[in-house]
């Protein structure tokens, strides 16, 4: 999910490292052009990046889930109204940990956009709708946000909420994003398996 235009460890303040699930190759959104993050899901698995620049980890394994390659790469179930919604129709999920590294950055002071949108619960106020998604963000090994709940931080399911952290440091030319399921929220609603860290795209930016 993370890459970023122009391969040089040099980066302008234009220069962005932008990732994106299940856009076709790159795609411009909104002024900002994301790297395509379809690789096919798996447990417990590293995937690099054709480009070198950036790669992601998962790890656990649903041990229930029917069918890992929904599981790990959900489609949404519930009605978006967000002009960007191509952004958010398809999300990368993992039972444990779900991590994304950038490469080859300039050492300084970054802004990370993390995009994320809850699509696995339905909006229908059934017994499915009550599932409820906890996972803890860290940047840099730093815990920046713990306990987050999609849907309860933006008021509900199917819609977007950007978290901005400013000011990350890079001191060794590499970027880590982490989020980590602590065992909270619900398992088994709608469906088996529907838990642990969720993300639709990451945006990066060095700021001047």
């Amino acid at each position: 999910m993370l890459t970023y235009s122009i391969p040089s460890i040099i980066l302008s303040e234009e220069q962005l490292l932008v990732c994106a699930y299940n856009v076709p190759n790159q795609a411009t959104i909104n002024g900002t052009r994301y790297d395509d993050d379809s690789d096919s899901p798996a447990p417990a698995k590293l995937y690099v990046s054709p480009t070198g620049n950036w790669a992601s980890s998962t790890t656990g394994i649903f041990i229930e889930s029917v069918n890992l390659g929904e599981t790990y790469s959900p489609q949404n179930i519930t009605k978006l109204t967000m002009v960007d919604a191509e952004l958010y129709t398809n999300a990368r999920v993992s039972p444990i940990s779900l991590t994304y590294y950038g490469f080859c950055l300039a050492n300084g002071a970054y802004w990370v956009n993390l995009h994320f949108a809850e699509i696995m619960f339905p909006n229908d106020k059934s017994y499915h709708s009550l599932g409820r998604r906890v996972f803890d963000i860290y940047i840099q090994g730093n815990l920046v946000q713990k306990d987050f709940n999609i849907a309860e931080e933006v008021g509900g399911v199917g819609k977007k909420v950007i978290k901005l952290f400013k000011d990350v440091d890079v001191t060794s030319n590499t970027l880590e994003i982490r989020l980590y399921w602590a065992g909270k929220g619900t398992q088994s609603l709608p469906d088996k398996s529907v838990y642990g860290p969720l993300i639709s795209a990451i945006s990066v930016k060095k700021f001047a």
